[in-house]
């Protein structure tokens, strides 16, 4: 009997084993690093991020079926939000490797370069320097992502998303460097920044939320969830984008909608 039953624990135990890579799980791992973000490995390096030629968003306005319109939509920019967020995530993880001032001069130049990218003053402790980094350096939930670049460009067919790339309407201020929008007062400069293909526009969104003082609640937010060792929300972090509109606690109540009622069209990770 005993030895029946120390088989039978040795059977399931062993199935276990063999099934347990294919449980599916949180479907928030597009944006967890791993369940804890503790790193030992001295070895991590900084991520090279991808490049693309150029390239122009495709014709959305072709679709007269509106679910159509949504998966196609999510389906060619889902792929590039989540390269960025791989390379964020990259990042964070050379990042949590350091844990001390660094002593030899490669990862001290790593790190450096690092920290300038996302623009963190050098000149402070290194547990501050250190502390802003993970504050600034993280993932963005693919949903939020996703449901601002619709929100903001029309589904891809806003006059600015057509001839300048532009999801998420970046301004640039060099003439030249962008389209003239319509109706732009006397004297003012500024224009719709143009980007060569359209994963330069989400990097260029990335880079404003992840740095941008306007959007230091967003990162505190963020920050709060990866110290619970809780998934990063989309309609949580939603909350810290006040400063994104005029239309404040409306924009963000609109977004959550979004994202409750299109969240569904968004193609699964590696599918």
């Amino acid at each position: 009997m005993v030895k029946q039953l120390k088989i039978s624990v040795l059977t399931l135990v062993v199935l276990y084993s063999a099934i347990y890579p294919f449980i599916s799980k949180d479907n928030s791992k597009d944006v967890q690093s791993s369940s804890s973000e503790t790193v030992t490995s001295a070895n991590v390096d900084v991520p090279e991020e991808a490049s693309f030629g150029s390239e122009v968003l495709p014709d959305f306005s072709k679709y007269q079926d509106v679910k159509q319109k949504k998966r196609a939509f999510f389906g060619y920019l889902a792929p590039l939000v989540r390269q960025i967020n791989s390379e964020m995530l990259s990042y964070r993880k050379f990042v949590l490797s350091v844990k001390n001032p660094p002593k030899d001069a490669k990862t001290t130049a790593k790190f450096e370069k690092v920290a300038n990218k996302f623009h963190i003053d050098l000149d402070q402790d290194f547990a501050s320097i250190r502390q802003q980094m993970l504050l600034r350096i993280d993932a963005i939930p693919v949903e939020l992502v996703l449901m601002q670049a619709a929100n903001e460009s029309a589904w891809g067919t806003s006059r600015f998303a057509l001839v300048a790339n532009n999801l998420f309407g970046q301004w640039c201020f060099k003439p030249g460097c962008g389209v003239v929008p319509t109706g732009r007062p006397d004297g003012e400069k500024y224009e719709v920044r143009k980007f060569e293909h359209p994963i330069n526009s989400i990097r260029s969104y990335f880079n404003n939320l992840n740095t941008g003082h306007a959007y230091d609640d967003m990162r505190e937010i963020r920050l709060a969830l990866r110290e619970d060792d809780k998934p990063l929300n989309a309609s949580e972090i939603a909350e810290g984008l006040l400063s994104y509109s005029i239309r404040r606690e409306a924009y963000i109540e609109e977004i959550q909608a979004m994202i409750r009622i299109n969240s569904k069209y968004i193609p699964k990770a590696n599918g």
